[in-house]
């Protein structure tokens, strides 16, 4: 009988008028998911002391039923009540009081030891794998950095990790390559590999629930736990799409302080380093400032972008050109004789990204499949030449003397100086060599180009024959300027 009496004035308890009070105000059903969570300590000098198993749930209830939570207190205690302070605790510490008072809240506050979903099939490109990417100097950094996160996820040193370049230099595959690494080195983890768009969609499907106060609230709530929080790993591709989103951005910036706080690891690709965010207050970005030319993000998710491990991705360098070109045309019939120079030939242009040189490639390889075209030396070139109005466009002398000046490194007008020296000379006679080569100027015409006689040119163009016949380098170097005039 004693025991009886002594759980029914526990029910009764201040703490519990408290939180009948508080459930009463509170009418969403995301709400009383969260407040399932809260526990109490006791009350001491004018403080309540409240407990939470996270952050996530922390924050939540400071920004969204702090003033409740207030009022309700001030309701029961009176002037006694200053104010409440919450702190986090671990899921299997007793909660004595709560587990006296509703026998439903031991349940509720084990929530987080809750068995994780099924892991689901990730969308992944088979060919985006570490074995795959190319490495050049232009990426090598981001290529180490998201290996070591493979093979050691969650280690402080590179969590969160923030990997950023312009659009086609490989973020999607060094993301994708991650998740197919530890899908073969850690099975039981629970990888969530998505597009900034999926995020955005969810976060904003709870937001909408929330805001008109649907039946679906407390679904959407369990399901954005279980697909974002419970995950052993987060990579998050194109992260800048959330620029329009600001109330999806402070929910990005509550998961990844609550990810990493639980040793969880997050990989995230952006357009930009952080620094190239205009940094915004949520209140001016509903007011429309988002709509500057510098893309703007919000304060509060800037803050832990900004603390993440930023490395980059450039664009290909010439050497990085050739092997990707080498890699990705492995499966087009190339003539044999003429495969490294093809190769070569291609990647003297500077194309920007890796979408470009795919786009080429594919471009060859249909047409030698539709329209069998022969793919030696001179067939490519004839395809990939560029054209104007459905025509050729003819090289001119003027602009072979400019090429080879900026290959070298000089003015134009020194190439038709008088000056002798070796660093104007070689180039001098590589420009005369090629205008003899790429057009139909005759030798009277090159030479008046550069203020010398048409003996003068032949004979510069004979010495640079000779020169080429025993410079290897040389003659590799006039190749790839013939290559790059022609392309």
């Amino acid at each position: 009988m004693d025991n009886t009496v002594s759980l029914l004035d526990i029910a009764e308890s201040p703490w519990q008028r408290v939180l009948d009070r508080v459930r009463s105000e509170c009418k969403d059903f995301f709400g009383s998911v969260i407040l399932d969570a809260l526990g109490f300590e006791g009350f001491c000098d004018g403080y309540a002391f409240l407990t939470v198993p996270d952050e996530l749930r922390e924050n939540w209830i400071n920004s969204h039923y702090g003033d409740l939570i207030r009022k309700s207190f001030s309701d029961v205690y009176g002037p006694d009540f200053v104010d409440y302070r919450i702190r986090q605790i671990a899921p299997s510490e007793p909660i004595p009081e709560i587990k006296l008072t509703m026998p439903v809240i031991p349940r509720a506050v084990e929530a987080p030891k809750v068995v994780k979903r099924p892991k689901q099939p990730l969308s992944l490109y088979a060919r985006y794998t570490f074995e795959t990417f190319v490495e050049g100097e232009c990426n090598s950094t981001a290529l180490r950095a998201c290996q070591a996160v493979a093979e050691n996820p969650g280690d402080p040193s590179l969590n969160p990790l923030f990997v950023y370049g312009e659009s086609g230099l490989g973020k999607t595959h060094l993301l994708q390559a991650i998740a197919a690494k530890m899908q073969k080195s850690h099975p039981d983890y629970s990888i969530m590999y998505c597009h900034a768009y999926d995020f955005l969609r969810d976060a904003t499907a709870m937001a909408t629930a929330l805001r008109n106060r649907t039946g679906e609230v407390r679904e959407l709530a369990q399901k954005f736990r279980e697909r974002y929080e419970l995950c052993d790993i987060l990579l998050l591709d194109d992260v800048q799409l959330l620029e329009k989103g600001p109330w999806t951005q402070e929910r990005l910036a509550i998961l990844i302080r609550h990810l990493r706080a639980e040793g969880k690891q997050v990989v995230i690709s952006c357009d930009r380093h952080p620094s190239k965010f205009k940094a915004v207050d949520m209140e001016n970005e509903a007011r429309g400032i988002s709509k500057s030319s510098i893309p703007c993000i919000s304060k509060k998710l800037l803050a832990p972008l900004e603390s993440c491990v930023a490395v980059g991705l450039d664009e290909p360098d010439l050497v990085t050109r050739m092997h990707l070109i080498s890699k990705l045309s492995a499966d087009i019939p190339f003539a044999k004789s003429d495969r490294d120079e093809i190769c070569r030939y291609l990647s003297i242009p500077p194309r920007k990204n890796v979408r470009l040189i795919e786009g080429l490639l594919n471009f060859l390889g249909a047409m030698n499949l539709f329209c069998k075209a022969e793919l030696n030396l001179n067939g490519v070139k004839r395809l990939v030449a560029p054209s104007e109005h459905g025509g050729h466009v003819e090289l001119t002398a003027k602009n072979i003397i400019e090429a080879v000046a900026l290959e070298y490194h000089v003015e134009v007008c020194e190439l038709s100086s008088k000056r002798q020296s070796a660093a104007i000379s070689m180039p001098r006679k590589v420009a005369m060599f090629l205008c003899r080569e790429l057009t139909m100027d005759s030798l009277q015409n090159i030479g008046a180009m550069f203020c010398r006689d048409y003996a003068t040119v032949i004979a510069a163009i004979n010495s640079l024959k000779k020169q080429m016949e025993k410079d290897a380098s040389l003659a590799r170097r006039v190749q790839d300027i013939r290559y790059m005039l022609e392309a």
